[in-house]
């Protein structure tokens, strides 16, 4: 069906039209082929994603060739996950390589997987439509099968034993609405671990990013990793992996584009954190949102060599910037008690900042008020506890 539908007219007609706006092309395509829709859609979807796909020349074979529906193209992952995907799995793997990706969608991990060196792909995807999208995409691609099925039957019938599986569940209801909790994702993962277990040697499940770490690991009984995963400052996903054999307590790592954090929580336990009270010069150091997530909080202060500033505030100071940490750096130029005098000599400055509180009596956003500070300004505004129990407002230069 899609070798007729998307012949060499529907990509000479996208080409001479992948400049033009998709909403005026619309107008014009009740008059066209069949397949206008899925043409316009295609060019629509390629425009809105491409900082998604936007890559390097060693990764531009990711890029899906077809995308002609919108829902996919917000739910794939983005080529640096990918990327990382690949990274992960490849290290599970022995020198056969057969790998099931349960969730195809547009294909963007099997393109990755794929290119594995003496990888072979099978590839999943139940909706007729995005699987015919995924057998145009793969079409040239030798050791890449792409079947539209129920995954979860296909694995329970299948007399095959993989090396490595992947699975994306969909984090979306019957009615389209989002789900986070993992027994509520499309296929349900818990129920599913006897079979994966018995099915592969490893293992990776793409989680919410909205999902505690700690309660994950208590979910998924016998995960060996947890990767949580920021890509562009943001918290992206969780990624859980199984490896046969593996009986050591979870290895929990919080990774970036440059930058890995590696720990479990024994370690964690074990750790030494120090304390001490923020000075003007010093530097303010924020743990990102993912590092705020997997919660290191004692090892952060043991293995930077930096002083956490109270035990549930989960800042840190140094006395200059510290190399290869994940979050914000910025030198403090006032630490104010908090207090009614300094509030109002505060708010006489018509300062605009961007305003944050940790473990502290007010919210951001009444703070914010309090001070008539205007939003989206350079300076930073954070109110603290500190180790001595008081509250201080800590004026920060931009990063």
């Amino acid at each position: 069906m899609n070798s007729n539908r998307y012949n060499s007219e529907f990509w000479e007609w996208i080409e001479r039209n992948k400049d033009k706006d998709p909403m005026k092309l619309r107008l014009r395509k009740d008059n066209g082929p069949e397949w206008i829709g899925d043409a316009i859609a295609h060019i629509e979807n390629q425009k809105k994603s491409k900082k998604k796909f936007l890559l390097d020349s060693e990764l531009s074979g990711v890029i899906p060739k077809l995308m002609p529906v919108a829902i996919s193209v917000e739910q794939a992952t983005s080529a640096r996950i990918a990327q990382l995907h690949k990274e992960i799995a490849e290290s599970l793997m022995p020198d056969t390589r057969e790998i099931l990706d349960m969730t195809c969608g547009l294909g963007v991990d099997t393109a990755l997987l794929s290119t594995i060196p003496r990888a072979n792909v099978i590839a999943i995807e139940r909706d007729p439509k995005i699987a015919g999208v995924a057998s145009e995409n793969f079409k040239n691609v030798p050791n890449v099968t792409i079947f539209n099925a129920d995954s979860v039957e296909y694995l329970q019938q299948s007399t095959l034993h993989f090396d490595l599986i992947f699975i994306d569940p969909a984090r979306r209801d019957t009615e389209g609405l989002r789900v986070f909790n993992i027994r509520d994702c499309s296929p349900n993962v818990c129920d599913l671990l006897p079979t994966l277990k018995s099915k592969s040697n490893a293992f990776m499940i793409k989680l919410s990013p909205m999902l505690d770490v700690s309660q994950t690991i208590k979910d998924l009984p016998g995960v060996s990793q947890i990767y949580i995963v920021e890509q562009n400052n943001e918290c992206r996903e969780l990624l859980a992996v199984f490896h046969k054999g593996t009986q050591d307590e979870p290895m929990l790592h919080v990774i970036n584009e440059s930058q890995q954090f590696s720990f479990t929580k024994t370690t964690e336990t074990d750790a030494n954190i120090s304390f001490a009270l923020p000075q003007k010069d010093m530097f303010l150091l924020e743990p990102s949102a993912a590092m705020m997530k997997a919660a290191p909080f004692k090892l952060i202060s043991e293995r930077y060599g930096i002083e956490a500033i109270h035990p549930n505030t989960h800042l840190y100071i140094a006395n200059e910037p510290v190399g290869g940490f994940i979050g914000k750096q910025n030198r403090i130029i006032d630490v104010l008690p908090f207090s009614s005098g300094n509030m109002k000599r505060l708010s006489k400055l018509h300062l605009s900042a961007d305003v944050a509180v940790r473990n502290f009596p007010l919210t951001a956003e009444q703070l914010r008020q309090k001070l008539g500070i205007k939003k989206n300004g350079q300076e930073r505004i954070v109110g603290i506890t500190a180790i001595d129990g008081n509250q201080y407002i800590l004026r920060l230069n931009p990063q």
